[in-house]
């Protein structure tokens, strides 16, 4: 089963506790997230989604980032990542 997760606009500190809380309630062997409205992204937010990537991963689940908007690609390599590290924990060092 795949569950499609769609990212808000603005993902900061207020964000988080929402976020954290959805994606932690997914079990689904695959999960699609959607970043297609994101101009905004915090260092909490990204944190959150570094976390359940990783998480799943470990765990031998699939996360998988699409409809990237330019923003968030902008955003991402701020902090050393792109759409397609972002989902490959085994590249993060």
């Amino acid at each position: 089963m795949t569950v499609h997760v769609q990212l808000h606009d603005r993902l900061d500190y207020q964000s988080v506790p929402p976020l954290l809380s959805e994606l932690k309630a997914i079990d689904a062997d695959e999960v699609v997230i959607d970043a297609g409205q994101v101009r905004h992204l915090g260092a909490l937010s990204l944190q959150v989604l570094l976390s359940t990537i990783k998480t799943r991963h470990e765990a031998g689940k699939s996360t998988r980032i699409t409809n990237v908007s330019d923003s968030c690609v902008d955003l991402l390599g701020l902090f050393g990542f792109t759409p397609e590290t972002l989902t490959q924990p085994e590249d993060w060092t």
